[in-house]
């Protein structure tokens, strides 16, 4: 599912040293999530995504730099933490499929 909103993203860096930081999520799914970040986690880390109706627990899959907008990162979610619209509906949430053209009437058969 697409969708806008501003979630926290928390995970402990290289030392042990503990990093928040506010993130643009940009694609969610009951597997794991799409956010953009200013700081880039490395690839592996385990992650906790806050959000207003709970935490989801997963670990960064992948992070590319994007020109002006920092860094993308993907996140899978680990365990029992899955996500559902039931559980957290992000505030503007869009399910691509419902974009697709509606099929073509059915002509008549005589």
């Amino acid at each position: 599912m697409l969708c806008a909103d501003l979630v926290e993203v928390c995970w402990l860096g290289q030392g042990g040293a503990e990093h928040a930081a506010i993130a643009n999520l940009e694609d969610i799914s009951p597997q794991g999530a799409s956010v953009l970040l200013d700081v880039a986690p490395a690839v592996g880390t385990a992650v906790r995504v806050r959000c207003l109706r709970g935490d989801f627990i997963g670990h960064v899959t992948y992070c590319r730099p994007e020109p002006d907008y920092g860094h993308s990162v993907g996140i899978q979610f680990a365990g029992g933490s899955r996500w559902s619209p039931r559980k957290y509906r992000p505030r503007h949430l869009l399910d691509p499929r419902s974009l697709a053209p509606a099929p073509p009437p059915r002509a008549e058969l005589r």
